[in-house]
């Protein structure tokens, strides 16, 4: 679990579908993209040009758009909203996050926000101990220097 992970949900009339035992389904793409991917799919469809060669060269998000274009419109499912069982907030975690500053990327406490994230999702479970591959001990500095 990462605050910087994000889902990205593409409603449009362009979005393919399956035929699953003669009922058409969304189609579930799992390909991994970047946010690289997300802006050179998003300047294509705006037909802009690349900022730099990061997002031009990066994979287009293609078959997400493959569809034929005549999907009928979407409803929105409004069960969970009448009966409560979505946007209950936690009291204790809500002040807080209140608090975090969205305004740009990276403003706000990772660790805070991954505490909040895994909280709402875990309960009183105890978090693991975030893993940094980029970063090392001093002692990794020594052993690579030979000064143990």
């Amino acid at each position: 679990m990462d605050a910087h992970r994000s889902i990205a949900l593409v409603i449009s009339k362009y979005s393919p579908r399956r035929i699953e035992k003669d009922k058409l389904v969304p189609f579930v793409d799992h390909t991994f993209y970047s946010t690289v991917n997300m802006v050179h799919s998003m300047e294509r469809l705006l037909d802009v040009p690349p900022m730099n060669n990061n997002d031009g060269r990066a994979a287009l998000m293609a078959p997400l758009f493959s569809g034929s274009g005549n999907q009928p419109a979407y409803n929105a499912d409004r069960r969970n909203l009448e009966n409560k069982l979505i946007y209950q907030v936690n009291a204790r975690d809500s002040a807080e996050a209140r608090l975090l500053d969205f305004s740009r990327p990276d403003a706000s406490d990772a660790g805070l926000l991954n505490r909040m994230l895994w909280k709402d999702r875990m309960g009183n479970r105890p978090m693991p101990v975030p893993r940094r591959a980029m970063l090392l001990r001093l002692t990794d500095f020594q052993a690579m220097a030979g000064t143990n």
